[in-house]
């Protein structure tokens, strides 16, 4: 199963989660997605920024996962905030990109607003923040970070009728309030994000897991190797940090990029 790939050396029990769930969840996400009607626009949402220095885990599983997306027949669009300004103009492809003020972007109408004028037929959180019970946002070490992301998670809260997904890894982040009593009662969570969605798939890294959804869409759309370590080196460029190690270096989360290569190596040969 894709989600024993994407789940190794779980630093936050994820893979403990995983026990308590599906075997196929990566599957069946894919199979939703793959029902709906091409030509569509999907909004995709990512950016994880602590001391104002954005984490390389989120966008590049989210431009990878737009590309596949792209070659699929629908239409990605990012959300973000302006930690992520530039990272998805490549020119090799670039995505439109929506950066959403990381402050002062407060009524509801406009989330909604925006949601109507692009008229998505799903919504996907890459490695999002999402709050908790007490409204606050936290980091994966419960510290709270309310203010440093733009509250991208009201997207999720307009009650559309649209198909959504979360990813994560830390049961802090947009989705995993599907998992909320779990991550309670068997992880010992105190305060994971409440925000649910119609499917919320994990992995060690989130970076790790947009690449299970993709494989489990079709694996021929997975990225290379230098394909990964030309995008590592861009957003390197652009100021991006391993959000554990705190480095400038082509990681994840304290996983060098060539953990992210066996992934995909096995995420290609699965079958």
């Amino acid at each position: 199963m894709i989600a024993e790939i994407v789940l190794q050396d779980s630093k936050r029990g994820m893979d403990k989660l995983y026990a308590h769930l599906p075997r196929d969840i990566f599957e069946l996400a894919a199979k939703d997605l793959l029902a709906l009607p091409k030509d569509r626009n999907i909004l995709l949402y990512t950016g994880f920024a602590s001391d104002g220095k954005q984490e390389t885990d989120g966008p590049v599983g989210t431009y990878f996962l737009a590309k596949a997306l792209f070659k699929l027949g629908y239409y990605p669009i990012i959300v973000s905030d302006f930690h992520c300004k530039g990272y998805f103009d490549q020119a090799e492809q670039n995505f439109e990109t929506l950066l959403i003020p990381t402050k002062g972007f407060k009524e509801k109408f406009m989330y909604r607003k925006i949601i109507e004028t692009y008229d998505p037929v799903a919504m996907i959180a890459i490695e999002r923040p999402g709050r908790s019970g007490d409204g606050h946002y936290r980091n994966m070490d419960g510290t709270e970070i309310d203010g440093q992301n733009a509250p991208l998670d009201q997207f999720f809260l307009e009650n559309v009728d649209v198909l959504t997904i979360g990813i994560g890894d830390g049961g802090n982040e947009i989705g995993m309030g599907k998992y909320q009593d779990l991550l309670i009662d068997r992880l010992h969570y105190s305060d994971p994000c409440v925000i649910v969605t119609d499917h919320c798939l994990i992995g060690t890294t989130s970076n790790w897991a947009a690449y299970g959804l993709i494989a489990a869409m079709n694996e021929d759309h997975l990225p290379t190797e230098d394909a990964l370590k030309k995008y590592y080196n861009f957003i390197l460029e652009l100021g991006a940090v391993d959000g554990v190690t705190g480095k400038s270096e082509k990681s994840v989360d304290g996983f060098p990029i060539e953990r992210s290569y066996q992934v995909l190596e096995r995420l290609s040969t699965k079958s």
